[in-house]
């Protein structure tokens, strides 16, 4: 082959790279380790399911369905299962979902996650539960913290600085409890945060309540929250949102609720499973450029 031939075959090689053709495909919507609490009913115990998924692509993606299975671990059998359409999530966001389903006996249950697009699973992960009988008199509290409000109250400062009122979820799935403290942290970096605290009385067994805190901030800064809860002193539950929150974004007056993962959990409790794309129009250049090459190097034999 002669010296251009060379050149333009690494010009088109260079272009197939450059164009995407080469690149790894992106995963897809990636759902995290969902939170789950439950509460006792009449003729059994109500889990309720909390995914929070997030699309790490660069593109939107279709319309999601969300499908949630409760298995016994023993069988693996399902005892539950319930679905919810969710519609599509932007590029980079996060969308935070709810589900109830009820099991009728105490015991270890397999909670599995699964998220569709069309009829296609792109993702889908475990959580594994505990399920107590109904706590007797004189048993401990079980404090969890299952979700965050956040709504701006006031602008100040020519807007620059921002008065913020947060409001943790709790929910005990124990005894009574004795008197709370609630902490909320909000961090820009270890040299800057900010800590509000909230008093809350008993919480008796099965009980939600919400704390609220207010802080005044600074509005174009981004936030890690995080949420303690103490009791006599002690630490009994640690929760934070997952992702950073960026006060610029978020609208006067517009109440925002996040997802509380509790602190030290994998995000992640199995690998999730990606599908990866069909092969479109990166598939096609592809294709063409290779028979391009073919056909350049067939017609340099011929003329030698």
């Amino acid at each position: 082959m002669n010296p251009k031939n060379i050149i333009f075959l690494i010009f088109i090689l260079g272009s197939l790279f450059f164009s995407g053709c080469l690149k790894e495909e992106e995963v897809g919507a990636i759902s995290t380790s969902p939170e789950v609490m439950y509460s006792q009913a009449e003729d059994g115990t109500l889990l309720t399911i909390f995914p929070n998924i997030r699309n790490d692509m660069s593109v939107d993606t279709g319309i999601l369905t969300l499908k949630v299975n409760i298995k016994d671990p023993s069988t693996n059998l399902i005892v539950a299962t319930k679905d919810a359409d969710i519609g599509y999530i932007k590029s980079k966001n996060t969308a935070s979902n709810s589900l109830s389903l009820k099991v009728t006996d105490p015991g270890e249950y397999l909670v599995e996650v699964q998220v569709f697009e069309g009829s296609k699973l792109i993702t889908q992960s475990f959580t594994q539960v505990t399920v107590k009988a109904k706590p007797a008199q004189g048993q401990p509290s079980d404090i969890k913290l299952t979700d965050m409000n956040l709504v701006i109250t006031k602008l100040l400062n020519d807007g620059t600085t921002a008065v913020v009122e947060i409001s943790p979820g709790l929910y005990n799935q124990g005894g009574d409890s004795k008197p709370l403290t609630l902490e909320v942290t909000a961090q820009i970096d270890p040299y800057n945060t900010y800590i509000q605290s909230d008093s809350i009385n008993v919480v008796k067994s099965t009980d939600r309540v919400r704390g609220k805190v207010t802080f005044t901030i600074p509005r174009n800064k981004e936030y890690s929250f995080s949420v303690k809860v103490l009791e006599n002193g002690k630490e009994v539950a640690l929760a934070k949102v997952n992702d950073k929150i960026k006060l610029n974004t978020i609208k006067y007056n517009e109440p925002k609720n996040y997802v509380l993962v509790e602190e030290g959990k994998p995000v992640e409790t199995a690998a999730a499973t990606a599908t990866p794309k069909e092969p479109g129009f990166q598939g096609i250049v592809a294709l063409m450029g290779l028979m391009l090459v073919y056909g350049i190097m067939k017609w340099n034999r011929k003329g030698e």
